[in-house]
């Protein structure tokens, strides 16, 4: 990469831009609503799947736990955890499952950055919230779904000779590979090669983007440049949001993996098949809880509260799973937990790129926020060990500590950016850019004392 010769994002490749809004103004919302609604339709629902399909595979195998997939493979100890967690590292034994884990993570780990960059192409940061609830809707589908086919396939255990945990496996992995290849050909690269859209509305997509984010406008802008790359690296905000997702998707992991075995130790009475029906109201709230939070979000572009919010439910949650007797305050935990999963983690996944309105600064910070919060599931299963059945005392408070210090980084990140806009609004920064053209300070991106940051 060199600034001389940049990469370029798919944004870039365009032949004709408007540099105007002349084609396309404020008043004509009817016309971009419908090509927003057109947009929606032909991303929304295949990503959601593709994302559902993607978090099945990955946590089937705490479905197939209950199914005696442990003593069929003459797992000892902490083998399962360490199955568990090499998926994200990106005797038939516990090495051919740990080889098979590894593959599928070398294979799956690049789909939910690339996710969230594709997103960015197409929706302004106005909208990012409520349109990455459907990556989110796919995650809470997955452990609905997942439940729900784990309860079905518990019946078929010993048909043709097989454990319900391999007909596990042979029946949740067809699917993903055949969307995966229809995705290839459905999903366009960009506004400007999506196929389901005249010449006009692509326009329509290229102007809102512009009308978002000037800053991101400029062919310069939406290139991928070593200078970008570089201050995404030195921006401390982009560590601390990468840190931020680490600690969040540890909860995120940890769930996703040890919920059924949570749930059987609430009532060991309970059946597997009815341990997994109990998971999927669960999936179903936590899904509920990030749309209400992401529209809200949305509406008052606003994020930080947000994500304090729901790391402190989810620490109310994790008290109720340690202290809470019987069978209702357990459980009525779990849906505490829920509320916060995917709204911790999430509101932050949408906050940081929408203060980025440089391609390569952007895609890079994304890359390394999502690279250092999915290592989280290298750690997330050893925190559940099985010797720590039924109240897993510490698994609940290392990660109720953990989400404490998520709920510290969003105040932190607030203030911090509260602090930067106001001193731009107070003309502070206007030194920067004395004696530079507008184009000028359109390059410099969120360092622009006209840049406002998302809060």
């Amino acid at each position: 990469m060199s600034s001389n010769s940049p990469l370029k994002s798919p944004l870039s490749e365009q032949t004709a831009f408007a540099s105007s809004e002349d084609t396309f103004t404020n008043n004509d919302r009817a016309a971009e609503n419908a090509v927003l609604r057109k947009v929606d339709w032909h991303i929304l629902p295949i990503i959601t799947f593709i994302y559902m399909l993607s978090v099945i595979d990955r946590t089937n195998i705490g479905n197939g736990r209950l199914y005696g997939l442990e003593k069929d493979l003459g797992l000892k100890g902490n083998q399962f955890q360490t199955a568990a967690a090499v998926f994200y590292a990106t005797y038939i034994n516990y090495r051919g499952l740990l080889a098979c884990r590894l593959l599928l993570g070398l294979t799956e780990d690049p789909l939910f950055p690339c996710l969230i960059v594709y997103l960015t192409f197409f929706y302004t940061r106005k909208e990012l919230a409520v349109r990455f609830g459907y990556i989110v809707l796919g995650g809470a589908l997955s452990g609905a779904v997942g439940g729900l086919l784990a309860y079905a396939i518990g019946f078929m255990d010993g048909a043709h000779g097989l454990r319900a945990w391999r007909w596990l496996l042979i029946i949740e992995g067809p699917p993903s590979v055949g969307l995966g290849i229809f995705g290839w050909f459905f999903l366009a690269d960009s506004p400007d090669s999506a196929w389901y859209l005249s010449p006009s509305e692509r326009n329509i997509l290229i102007i809102r983007g512009t009308r978002d984010q000037r800053e991101a406008s400029s062919l310069s802008a939406r290139t991928l440049h070593r200078n970008d790359v570089l201050a995404a690296v030195k921006d401390w905000k982009i560590w601390a949001f990468s840190i931020l997702n680490f600690l969040a998707d540890i909860q995120i992991f940890s769930y996703a993996i040890f919920l059924p075995t949570i749930i059987t130790a609430i009532n060991p009475a309970w059946s597997t098949v009815y341990v997994q029906a109990l998971t999927v109201p669960c999936y179903i709230w936590s899904a509920f809880a990030y749309f209400a939070a992401g529209y809200a979000s949305d509406k008052l572009q606003h994020r930080a509260s947000f994500g304090i919010l729901a790391s402190l439910i989810s620490i109310v949650g994790h008290v109720m799973l340690v202290a809470g007797n019987g069978v209702a305050v357990p459980y009525v935990g779990c849906f505490a937990i829920a509320s916060g999963i995917f709204t911790a983690s999430g509101i932050a996944v949408v906050w940081m790129p929408s203060n980025l309105p440089r391609y390569g600064k952007r895609s890079t910070a994304v890359g390394m926020q999502l690279m250092i919060g999915t290592s989280a599931g290298i750690a997330a299963p050893y925190l559940y060990p099985t010797g720590d059945t039924p109240r897993y005392v510490m698994g609940h408070a290392v990660t109720a500590a953990l989400m404490g210090m998520c709920a510290v980084i969003n105040g932190v990140l607030w203030w911090s950016l509260v602090n930067t806009n106001k001193k731009r609004a107070a003309g502070k920064e206007d030194w920067k850019i004395e004696g530079l053209t507008d184009e000028q300070i359109d390059e410099m991106g969120d360092k622009s004392p006209k840049f406002v940051y998302a809060t």
